[in-house]
Order: structure tokens, then C-alpha cells, then sequence
């Protein structure tokens, strides 16, 4: 679903950013410039030293801000906090149409992640087979399209490489049809990142049979959201239906071993814009919340901010 955002919410800069003053790009050039002459010579593995000026990353400035970062499966964008090492990384997916190099000039998102100490890291998905040129996410697993689930491991394992954040301190987040894909990944492979926000996006009908195990989730979701109603509808002419929120919540419950179907009774919370139901009470290495807004079809002001309090909750550093 391609994203409805109210400009106050979320402030997009016209050009594209770049890390870096100017002078520090000339150096940078000139140091790849020279790791291709030591190759040529047999010493190139006494370049990757040189990239360590900045703390924690390995070859970094080969792609941050607004140059993409190639892998076999696809490219993403990246920033890591200006100062020390990144204490983990936000992995946000876009929107239907949308782009990671969209989401990576999103500065007020971007910063507000940074600021934190975590890297930002935003994929590009890729065109639906038959689907036109609109980017989006294999989230219904259709044959022949990108295994976007094992792309996704693709990327967070090279970005932890190249910014020097922990691989097992990912949040996996993205946005609409980015959401829909966080709750594929949620469900079908738990443990494939530390833990999942997805924003105003879920599961497909037909709903699967059973998810495969304890799973640590935030879903934030407007209750006005007439694009992704919390109950889901039908899109493309029928081809398609969105499945209703609470089914696939009792999915992730029944997974997860939580011991009722109700919320905590301390689980029941009130913060700004947002409201906020809970389930602790489950298996080890499980947690759920559902957080309602008022809004519609966006992502809410406030949002990071939320999403990384609650997984330094879930996933605190060592």
C-alpha cells in the first residue's frame, strides 16, 4: 500500500544526503583510489585498516546515506550514528511504491533513530512479478518472486558487518505493505531477528495454520485506518484480501504460549497519541503489544521513539 503520511509526522528533504563534508568525500575517494593500487600489488587486506577511522564500521563510506549498498539479492541504504558504535540497528521496510532511498532521506525518521544510537538501515524491495513498477515485498511468498525473507537475513548480516552494530540487536520494522512483510517474517522464521514492529500492515488472507514459535511484537496500527483496516479488505478486485488484525494477533498468542487471550491487567497503558495493550504472560522469548493511534493510514509522530523503548525492554544491551 503505498503510504498516506501528514506532513507534520514525517519531513522529507528535497535532495538527496550525503555523509560527510566534501573534503572528507575527496579523502574517501582517494582511499579507494589507493586500496585499488595496493590490489594490484598483493596488500590490498592493509586497506580495510584505514576504514576504521570511523568507530565500528568496515568500509562503511562505501555506501552510507543516500549511496546504496549492493548485495547479490537487492540493494539498501544505511546511516549509523554519527559518534561510537551503534548499540543496534533499525531495519525499516518502506511502503507499497515506496523506496529505501525515500526512507533513508526521511531525516526526521533517520535522525530520530540515529540519535538513539542505532544504525538506520532501509532495503529496497522489489517490483511484484506482473505487477508493474512499483516497488513492494514478497509478503504472501509467491513463487518465483525474491525470497525477500532470506534477502532480509542478507542484509542485516551486511550492514552489521559494514557499521559495526550487533547482529542479534535488530528490529525488523517497515511501514503498510513493508508491514505486511514484518509480519510474514514474524510468523513463518521468529527467530530470524531479534524483534518486529510493523506499522498499520498484516498478515494476508488466508491466514497460515499456525505461526512457528515465541515471537517478541509491536504492532502500531491507526484505528482510523481506511487503507488497512484493523480487520482487513479486499484489494485488486477481490485478487487479494487483508487479513483481520486480531485473528493474526491470536495466531502470534497461541505461538507464543501466552496464557490467555486477554491482556495483562497491568497491560493496559496510556502515552500521548497512544494506547496500548499488552501480553507478557507467554513463553520465554515472547512478548506482544498492540498500540492504537487515532490516526489513519501512517506512521505516527513518535513512533521510533516508542519502538526503540520497547525493544531496549525486549532486547537490553549486554
Amino acid at each position: 500500500m503505498r503510504r498516506k503520511t501528514p506532513a507534520p509526522a514525517r519531513r522529507r528533504h528535497s535532495a538527496p544526503y550525503r555523509r560527510g563534508t566534501p573534503g572528507q568525500r575527496r579523502v574517501l575517494r582517494a582511499l579507494r583510489i589507493l586500496r585499488m593500487v595496493l590490489r594490484g600489488f598483493g596488500v590490498g587486506a592493509l586497506v580495510p585498516a584505514l576504514w576504521l577511522a570511523g568507530p565500528g564500521r568496515l568500509a562503511a563510506q562505501d555506501c552510507a546515506g543516500a549511496e546504496a549498498c549492493s548485495l547479490p539479492g537487492g540493494v539498501y541504504f544505511a546511516e549509523a550514528p554519527a559518534e561510537g558504535l551503534a548499540r543496534g540497528a533499525l531495519i525499516f521496510l518502506h511502503g507499497y511504491g515506496g523506496s529505501g532511498a525515500a526512507e533513508i532521506g526521511d531525516r526526521g525518521l533517520v535522525e530520530a533513530v540515529t540519535a538513539r544510537g542505532y544504525a538506520f538501515v532501509a532495503p529496497d524491495g522489489l517490483p511484484r512479478p506482473g505487477g508493474g513498477t512499483a516497488k513492494s515485498w514478497n509478503a504472501t511468498g509467491t513463487p518465483g518472486a525474491r525470497d525477500d525473507i532470506a534477502f532480509l537475513r542478507e542484509v542485516a548480516q551486511d550492514a552489521a558487518a559494514r557499521f559495526g552494530f550487533p547482529r542479534d540487536r535488530v528490529l525488523l520494522a517497515g511501514f503498510s505493505a513493508g508491514g505486511m512483510m514484518v509480519w510474514r517474517v514474524a510468523c513463518a522464521e521468529p527467530q530470524a531477528f531479534a524483534a518486529y514492529a510493523p506499522v498499520s500492515g498484516q498478515l494476508w488472507r488466508p491466514l497460515p495454520q499456525a505461526c512457528a514459535g515465541p515471537v517478541k511484537l509491536m504492532h502500531t496500527h491507526g484505528w482510523a485506518d481506511p487503507v488497512v483496516p484493523l480487520e482487513g479488505r479486499a484489494v485488486g478486485g477481490g485478487a487479494l484480501v487483508q487479513g483481520n488484525l486480531f485473528a493474526a494477533l491470536a495466531l502470534l498468542r497461541r505461538a507464543s504460549g501466552c496464557a490467555t487471550d486477554a491482556p495483562d491487567t497491568d497491560g493496559y497503558t496510556a502515552q500521548g497519541v497512544f494506547l496500548g495493550r499488552r501480553w507478557s504472560a507467554c513463553a520465554p522469548g515472547a512478548e506482544l503489544e498492540l498500540v492504537l493511534h487515532p490516526g489513519g493510514h501512517a506512521v505516527p509522530q513518535g513512533w521510533s521513539g516508542r519502538a526503540l523503548a520497547w525493544f531496549e525492554k525486549q532486547s537490553p544491551a549486554e
